[in-house]
């Protein structure tokens, strides 16, 4: 499975996916629970999904159980600090095929910088939470 946080393409195993969830009982937490703890992470630490990516993981897992068919978030602060309910929250279902070519990129540039241009950019405002 791939999963698009921010810019940055992560791959999941079912194994994985199940290691990452455990110890969540995840029947009392629903998805907009899970968009505002993303808030509250995302507005301590802008680049969670870089410097904390087990945390960004856990996230998209929990995003995986409540929605199966959303396979990318983008949490945008305007700053470090920022009050959670700043954050903006964007959601989508991206094509396989987008999300594979976005890792190949990734994988060779080292980059997550065509992520922005290939999927939320193009969105638009439709998306927005």
């Amino acid at each position: 499975m791939l999963f698009l946080m921010n810019d940055w393409v992560m791959q999941f195993e079912t194994q994985t996916l199940v290691g990452d969830l455990m110890g969540i009982n995840t029947r009392e937490i629903s998805f907009p629970q899970i968009l505002v703890l993303g808030q509250e992470l995302y507005a301590e630490d802008p680049q969670l999904h870089l410097r904390q990516p087990q945390l960004a993981r856990r996230l998209a897992a929990l995003t995986m159980t409540k929605q199966p068919e959303i396979n990318a978030l983008l949490f945008r602060p305007p700053h470090q600090g920022c009050h959670p309910r700043d954050v903006t929250v964007r959601y989508c279902a991206v094509g396989f095929d987008m999300l594979a070519q976005l890792l190949t990129l990734q994988e060779a540039q080292r980059s997550g910088g065509w992520a922005n241009k290939e999927v939320w950019n193009k969105l638009g405002n439709r998306t927005q939470a």
